[in-house]
């Protein structure tokens, strides 16, 4: 198991949902700084994540592939 995959279950074993909200959740500044991210990703995440969003893994990795797919006019 590479160290990728390990952050990646180490910070999903945490996920427990509280008062509504999605402890999975995470703010640009936490994904900027996670170790899951190359430094070309987190290139991709400054321009797609808000500043005030809250984003799951899943949902930034979909945004990341939803801007690097789009088609060029």
């Amino acid at each position: 198991m590479s160290s990728r995959e390990t952050n990646w279950n180490e910070m999903n074993a945490s996920g427990v949902e509280r008062n509504g909200q999605d402890q999975n959740a995470f703010g640009k500044k936490q994904l900027m700084g996670s170790v899951l991210f190359s430094p070309k990703e987190k290139d991709v995440l400054e321009v797609v994540l808000q500043e005030s969003g809250s984003y799951r893994l899943e949902d930034a990795k979909q945004l990341m592939e939803l801007y690097l797919n789009k088609e060029v006019n």
